[in-house]
């Protein structure tokens, strides 16, 4: 078998396989997570279940990069960068992707309907530093998804900025696709928060 470097692939890794099938006639790639790995065969678990690989059937076998996370893609492209609460704290990642958009100077902003203690849970899971903007929809005077929260949180952000932001720079995240909706109507650019893969 081909493997990189002539060094083993890791169990974990994801990977494509070229194979051969049918007894040899042809052959196709497997792409996946690589979940085992004998003497005699790979176990590689894809879209379409787990499939076993004979060696002595690959042809090639390389590390597959990991699928880029669409809503760090999302938020890099962003003037500002709004997120919900409950995106900042579902996933590890959050802490690396908050300090790339503070690093390229993004100002990042988060939205919560309940920040009675996001500063102290922020704080505790070392988040505080890099969301410098907290906004809870209680004192801009209404909650998401009402359009007048995603108004008065403009207004707020560009009275912090201290300058006027368009309404197609702010890329908000949130978990809910309601309130991803009605931020897009009110002319935010939306994506609903999901982990990478």
């Amino acid at each position: 078998m081909a493997e990189p470097g002539d060094r083993p692939l890791p169990v974990g890794s994801r990977v494509v396989v070229r194979h051969l099938i049918e007894d040899g006639e042809r052959a196709t790639d497997t792409v996946g997570e690589l979940l085992g790995a004998t003497e005699d065969e790979l176990l590689v678990g894809g879209r379409h279940g787990d499939v076993r690989i004979r060696r002595s059937d690959v042809v090639a076998a390389k590390p597959v990069p990991d699928r880029p996370w669409r809503v760090a893609a999302f938020l890099r492209r962003a003037g500002v960068a709004v997120l919900d609460l409950d995106g900042v704290l579902l996933h590890a990642r959050v802490e690396s992707l908050l300090g790339a958009l503070a690093t390229d100077g993004t100002p990042v902003v988060l939205l919560s309907d309940d920040t009675d203690r996001v500063a102290a849970e922020l704080e505790e899971i070392g988040l505080a530093r890099c969301i410098p903007m907290l906004l809870d929809t209680h004192d801009l005077g209404a909650a998401k998804p009402e359009t007048e929260a995603y108004a008065a949180a403009h207004a707020e952000i560009e009275r912090r900025l201290g300058r006027r932001v368009a309404t197609a720079e702010v890329a908000f995240t949130d978990d809910r696709a309601d309130h991803v909706e009605a931020a897009r109507a009110f002319g935010w650019r939306g994506q609903v928060f999901t982990l990478p893969r």
